[in-house]
């Protein structure tokens, strides 16, 4: 009798072992490989940027294009930017229905003049699609061999350095624009900074500009059904 207790507490813990499982990790299908940028930014040739973006948009067959998202030896993905945040969440560069979709500018943003730049992308819990690899960002090491990320858009290319990772839960006020819960300006990056995962000291200032990429998070660690990870970097003045 004690022999089929043990048994059944057995069974019993490995049936709640499966549920927590298949409720933690989203049942989402696995991703095709994402098509790789047909033309890499490291065939621009100097002072030629508006001619390249010229070509990325005829060879896609996109006006949408805008910039083109690099981290060196990490990622470099094709950024469009349309009249909301909703279409290209479904649909890939081509237009054709994807639930991939396409990383997207927010629709608010000017590529040159906003302060703080949007840029969103799916994920996937297989470490297939490109924005997965943000999640890195959370391990001290990799943000130290990786510090960078460059925007590439008609006019030439701009450095941000990475000086925030972090999942987000609740908290969407990085997603604002203008108005920050009351906060000034600096105020609001520097609660950005004090999320993340590894602390990293920069100088922050009511003129700093800013870099936010969004993907979905599937860090087991953290047990929100929503949850994104969150990479903020400071634009670096190069003149």
């Amino acid at each position: 009798m004690k022999d089929k207790k043990i048994l059944l507490v057995v069974l019993i813990t490995v049936f709640l072992g499966l549920v927590i499982y298949n409720t933690t990790i989203p049942n989402t299908p696995k991703p095709k490989e994402p098509e790789k940028i047909i033309i890499p930014v490291s065939e621009v040739v100097e002072y030629n940027y508006e001619d390249y973006f010229n070509n990325l948009k005829n060879t896609y067959g996109n006006n949408d294009i805008v910039a083109v998202v690099q981290i060196p030896n990490v990622l470099e993905e094709v950024v469009v930017q349309t009249s909301d945040n909703d279409y290209y969440l479904k649909h890939d560069i081509h237009h054709n229905y994807d639930d991939n979709g396409t990383s997207f500018l927010d629709y608010r943003n000017k590529i040159r003049e906003s302060k703080k730049l949007l840029i969103y992308g799916h994920s996937d819990p297989y470490g297939i699609l490109p924005f997965v690899k943000l999640t890195n960002y959370n391990d001290k090491k990799f943000m130290e061999d990786n510090p960078y990320i460059y925007i590439i858009d008609k006019d030439g290319k701009r450095e941000y350095e990475v000086f925030s990772s972090y999942i987000e839960t609740k908290d969407f006020d990085y997603v604002n624009l203008e108005s920050f819960s009351g906060l000034t300006y600096k105020e609001h990056l520097d609660k950005l900074r004090k999320k993340s995962f590894v602390k990293h000291d920069i100088e922050l200032n009511d003129d700093s500009k800013v870099l936010i990429l969004q993907t979905c998070s599937f860090d087991e660690r953290v047990s929100a059904k929503t949850k994104f990870q969150i990479v903020v970097a400071k634009e670096v003045d190069n003149n």
